[in-house]
């Protein structure tokens, strides 16, 4: 079959490409924006990507798979509907694929990514063979899709609803935040979407939900199926042991392991991939050790180079959340200064968040907010960074507003300790492009 995918470069698409094409099926697709890097690692896999939106990518394809961003009046997507091509949204594509497999799924509004590379990563180091989709690149993987056997682990994500077209065998949330409003109209909205999705789950399953929000988990326990509750005092708790390098010691299920990753969260992310591994058959103490091995996912708290005695990092943090636990586990490793540039994402999430977004860059010792990337959306009328920038200023934050073009400077003035680049837009490939330059 040939399968175009509109919006390829994405991070859902592209690991939709590989899954496809790990099949048999020939993929083209197309962007209206492709990174360079993803044109390499599709290439690898022979999937050619166009730059724009064309009827004339139509020939000969008998199935357009697009993404949520692309709007329904698309010529491209209204002109394969014309000729008859078959499309499917991004979910249904998602569901499709996962349909012949053994599902483990793991949604959250923070951490599905990180706990969606580790369970993969235990169970290969298991000897499970897994196929794995997640929402970011393992190098040891070559990007963000793994081809494997029939035991599919999935990153869930609740926006577009695609979660909801799944039925795991297992499930996991690793946390609850109100994200993606814009697709639900509200907060009850969005966890009966969570409570629907954990009621999916199979005859048999095994429910993970954050101790924070155990109701999640009600309908599942209605009808039989296993629930834990993971955090502190939960079922799945484990004891921090101390920092040790880039990684923290820690204690789970009785054993002792290592995580070679700060932060209190990632041991938390840790914990619910453990968890969904011994409800996969994997004993605890293999799972634990596996984790030891752990190569990380990029832009996790990912170190990205050194310049002038500073370690350079790059994050993807761009939910309050998400900014205070990663500036928090910088914090407790950093021996000097740490300092944050961070770019806001999306003019609806500014807009709700803006207060607590500027009260998490309290946290690092300077700060930095770059204008608002805006994605799929488009600017709201007196919404732009200066809401960040004026909000970390009133909780007592050393904060500037600077544009792209001055981060430079931040990393030239560095002399110690961290600086990380944050956000979910072009700041990570604006940051490594500059660390490249600075470097020659």
């Amino acid at each position: 079959m040939n399968v175009h995918i509109m919006g390829i470069c994405g991070s859902g698409m592209s690991a939709l490409a590989g899954w496809f094409s790990a099949l048999g099926n020939k993929v083209s697709g197309c962007d209206g924006s492709p990174s360079p890097d993803k044109i390499i690692s599709l290439g690898k896999l022979g999937i050619t990507v166009e730059t724009g939106h064309s009827t004339s990518h139509l020939k000969n394809i008998d199935l357009l798979v697009f993404s949520a961003a692309i709007p329904r009046d698309n010529l491209e997507l209204s002109g394969a509907r014309e000729i008859g091509i078959s499309t499917m949204r991004r979910s249904e594509a998602l569901a499709e694929l996962a349909s012949s497999h053994k599902v483990v799924s793991i949604a959250g509004a923070h951490g599905k990514t990180t706990t969606t590379s580790m369970a993969g990563w235990i169970a290969q180091e298991t000897g499970f063979d897994p196929t794995v989709f997640i929402g970011g690149n393992m190098n040891c993987w070559n990007g963000n899709f793994r081809a494997g056997g029939k035991l599919a682990i999935v990153e869930s994500d609740e926006f577009d609803r695609t979660f909801l077209r799944l039925t795991p065998s297992h499930a996991a949330v690793t946390s609850f935040a109100l994200e993606h409003l814009e697709c639900y109209g509200s907060p009850e909205a969005l966890e009966w979407a969570f409570q629907a999705f954990l009621e999916s789950v199979l005859p048999g399953g095994t429910v993970i939900v954050p101790m924070e929000k155990p109701g999640l988990a009600f309908w599942a326990e209605r009808i039989g199926r296993t629930i834990l509750t993971s955090g502190p005092g939960g079922d799945v708790d484990a004891k921090m042991l101390g920092y040790k390098g880039w990684g923290e010691k820690y204690k789970l299920f009785g054993c002792n392991g290592f995580l070679p990753a700060p932060g209190i969260h990632n041991v938390r992310n840790a914990q619910v991939a453990v968890a969904l591994s011994t409800a996969c058959g994997i004993p605890a103490d293999r799972a634990i050790e596996a984790l030891a091995s752990w190569p990380g996912v990029s832009r996790r708290l990912e170190k990205i180079g050194e310049y002038n005695g500073t370690t350079v990092v790059s994050d993807y943090a761009h939910h309050p959340d998400e900014i205070a636990a990663a500036l928090s586990s910088v914090k407790k490793l950093s021996n000097g200064p740490v300092t944050v540039v961070f770019q806001p994402h999306l003019p609806s999430r500014t807009s709700l968040l803006y207060r607590e977004m500027g009260s998490a860059l309290l946290i690092a010792d300077n700060s930095y907010v770059l204008p608002i990337f805006q994605a799929r959306e488009k600017a709201l009328p007196g919404v732009d960074s200066s809401l960040v920038c004026a909000a970390a200023k009133r909780s007592g934050a050393h904060c500037t507003q600077i544009l792209m073009d001055q981060i430079g400077d931040v990393l030239r003035s560095s002399t110690g300790g961290v600086l990380i680049f944050m956000g979910a837009g072009s700041i990570d490939s604006e940051a490594r492009k500059i660390l490249q330059e600075v470097g020659q």
